[in-house]
């Protein structure tokens, strides 16, 4: 992407965190965002088709750069930077709050982000399994060690989302809650987070 294209994307991401964290991501227009941002509808359609889409790709650019951190150094300590990027994680979604408490809301709709979220954490998981990096359970009777291990991975992916989603509910959520809870309740093969 070119200096240029990216100085518009970058706009358009600003604008539409900003605008989100007021107002739910479906009742914004392409129109409303281009506006804020200072571009044209046509280069924001060069960046996305929907301010959902863009939403999106706005939070999993600031997701992508936190996985870069943890993935960058093979021969890191796999717990510690699980730690570091799960905090770093929780920061990201303290920063945006609204934004994630409507989109994991029971009634998020179009605008909901639970699918995205656990998309990125899978993704993650698969790229420290192919790094060597995490240890997952084999050898249940009678299911392929693969069956095991992607379930596994999605257990994970899901289920952090489904703490992240209580933790919202909280009036005040705070990362050593969190982690906390977080901390009793993966399963021990996980990388561990301490609280």
């Amino acid at each position: 992407m070119d200096a240029r294209a990216r100085r518009s994307r970058d706009r358009l991401f600003t604008a539409v965190l900003e605008l989100a964290a007021d107002t739910p991501v479906d009742e914004l227009s392409v129109t409303r965002v281009a506006r804020a941002a200072e571009v044209h509808r046509s280069t924001f359609y060069e960046h996305a088709s929907t301010p959902d889409g863009l939403l999106r790709a706005a939070l999993l650019a600031e997701l992508d750069e936190l996985r870069a951190d943890l993935l960058d150094d093979p021969d890191r300590d796999t717990d510690a930077a699980v730690a570091q990027t799960t905090r770093d994680v929780l920061e990201h979604v303290l920063r945006h709050l609204a934004i994630y408490r409507r989109g994991l809301a029971d009634a998020a709709g179009a605008g909901g982000l639970h699918g995205m979220l656990s998309q990125h954490f899978l993704a993650s998981s698969r790229s420290l399994r192919e790094q060597g990096r995490l240890e997952l359970p084999h050898g249940v009777a009678g299911a392929d060690d693969r069956l095991v291990a992607e379930s596994a991975m999605r257990l994970i992916a899901l289920g952090t989302v489904g703490v992240i989603r209580a933790w919202l509910d909280q009036p005040r959520p705070t990362i050593t809650d969190f982690v906390a809870t977080y901390a009793v309740l993966v399963p021990a093969w996980w990388a561990q987070v301490d609280p």
